[in-house]
């Protein structure tokens, strides 16, 4: 069994693409079989499915093989099938492998070796231009020798993936979806719209919002903690600059330069972290004749002209321990490493009232700007939608209601025009709202605006790909709704096997 991959020798490296799927269950499968391996020995009873024992070497081989899959093989299907089958994740998905082949084998289910050297050899990880490369699978074969597999191993893992897709065939390949649910979808996908928007604007109610000095005096008191200065730092720090012009210069010279930049930063290290007698900040600056630049009080959102590029080191300046007496370690800035010390700190001071006012004022305007937009919004939709009802027509309400309404072009909602603002929002909503409806309040550009869509009339129009767009709809339905119907009666499978996992204390 693939014997005729040792034929053939070659270099090949596998790339490792597998971390989303085995991060998905890898914990909580590695913690149980760690913990069961601590305990007990491999041979001891881990697990019973459909009354048959399964030891803590069966696992700990069926988690192997799962990263083998798609770590090595780059053969996603299987460790992807088991963790759906897994809600809870854990040794579930290892036992659902085994639930998996006892069902195989009451359905009748087989899977020739032929038909797993050839979905082995279609893994993308065994392509080269697109045809399968011997020489890449014999890396693969030894790879997985490396860790302790054969040949057969191999195969048996395909095996099991075209096993559990045959066995989720049997189960629903009796099912389609409904030809009309697929046009319903298909229909609400790719409907083109008439309509128009009316616009409400925070400003707008902003503008005419009013805040009383009582009003500012109770938020203040109610909120006066959120109300402090930021915290202050000053410090003192040695700039080791990186060489200038570094890719002007030949390799040579341009490593010489930066090793002479690592070696001074060392030079300083070695003095604040010596373990006889360490040096302070000025001691080892004075020993090495390093300059030493200072900087006055500073917030950490307005730093010194120096430090305005370097966020990673104005955080670690805040974030330094205020009890921390000894010299950190040298921090890499955008054009060089930096070394620090806080030589002053200037804790948070509560603000005055009188200092915070405008602030308090802001916040207050904004909030009664947006619940006027909002009782706005919904009166006009609750009219609206009751003159509509009583067989008015829109625009008529509007004037009615000193409302602006603004007519939109054509909506395509699959792909709306990115020419009008908010179009994926407008979109979205307006393929919810049946004709000559109002829709549902609309927030748009971060609580800016809001938004009411009136749809006058929708319609499919013509495509060119419609045929196979309504294909791929029904296609894509059939698969959801099967895998739904799998897992229900997977579940009802795993109920049936009493899988019983022993406990080792």
């Amino acid at each position: 069994m693939l014997e005729f991959f040792r034929r053939h020798r070659g270099a090949f490296l596998i790339t490792l693409t597998a971390a989303i799927i085995i991060s998905m269950f890898y914990y909580g499968v590695s913690q149980t079989t760690r913990t069961y391996e601590k305990k007990a020995r491999v041979t001891d009873t881990a697990a019973t499915v459909f009354g048959k024992e399964y030891s803590i070497g069966d696992l700990q081989r069926v988690e192997r093989s799962l990263q083998l899959s798609a770590y090595v093989m780059q053969s996603f299907e299987l460790p992807q099938m088991l963790r759906e089958l897994a809600p809870n994740g854990g040794p579930d998905i290892l036992t659902n492998l085994f639930v998996a082949r006892h069902l195989m084998e009451q359905y009748g289910i087989r899977t020739s070796d032929a038909e797993a050297r050839a979905a082995l050899e279609k893994l993308p990880g065994l392509q080269n231009n697109g045809k399968f490369d011997v020489a890449r699978a014999q890396m693969l074969e030894e790879r997985a020798s490396s860790m302790g597999f054969e040949s057969e191993d191999l195969l048996n893992i395909m095996k099991d993936t075209i096993g559990l897709q045959k066995l989720r065939d049997v189960i629903t390949k009796s099912y389609t979806a409904s030809p009309l649910s697929a046009e319903k979808q298909y229909a609400s996908s790719y409907q083109t719209f008439k309509g128009s928007k009316i616009t409400f604007l925070t400003e707008t109610f902003k503008k005419a919002a009013t805040v009383s000095d009582d009003e500012i005096k109770k938020y203040y008191e109610e909120n006066k903690d959120r109300y402090k200065t930021a915290e202050k730092r000053a410090v003192s720090y040695i700039f080791f600059e990186n060489p200038k012009d570094l890719d002007k210069k030949p390799l040579e010279e341009r490593t010489k330069a930066q090793n002479a930049v690592v070696e001074r930063v060392n030079a300083f290290n070695a003095l604040t972290k010596a373990q006889d007698k360490p040096k302070t900040f000025a001691e080892a600056a004075a020993i090495t004749k390093e300059k030493v630049e200072t900087t006055p009080l500073f917030a950490q959102d307005s730093p010194p002209e120096a430090l305005k590029s370097e966020n990673s080191v104005v955080d670690l300046i805040f974030s330094r321990s205020k009890d921390a007496n000894t010299v950190g370690e040298a921090i890499e800035g955008a054009s060089g490493y930096y070394v620090f010390e806080v030589t002053k700190i200037e804790e948070p001071k509560q603000q005055t009232q009188a200092e915070v006012a405008d602030k308090i004022k802001e916040v207050l305007l904004d909030q009664k700007a947006a619940e006027a937009r909002t009782k706005a919004v919904n009166d006009a939709r609750t009219a609206l939608s009751e003159g509509l009802k009583a067989g008015k027509k829109i625009d008529d309400l509007a004037k009615e209601k000193k409302l602006a309404i603004e007519v939109l072009p054509d909506i395509d909602t699959a792909n709306p025009s990115q020419e009008l603002p908010n179009a994926f929002d407008i979109a979205q909503e307006g393929a919810k709202t049946a004709v000559g409806e109002i829709s549902h309040a609309l927030d748009v550009e971060k609580g800016k605006a809001t938004l009411l869509i009136y749809v006058s009339a929708k319609e499919l129009r013509k495509r060119p790909d419609s045929v196979e767009v309504r294909k791929n709809q029904v296609d894509f339905l059939s698969r959801q709704e099967r895998d739904t119907l799998f897992h229900a009666w997977f579940k009802k499978q795993q109920e049936s096997a009493r899988v019983v996992m022993a406990k080792f204390s």
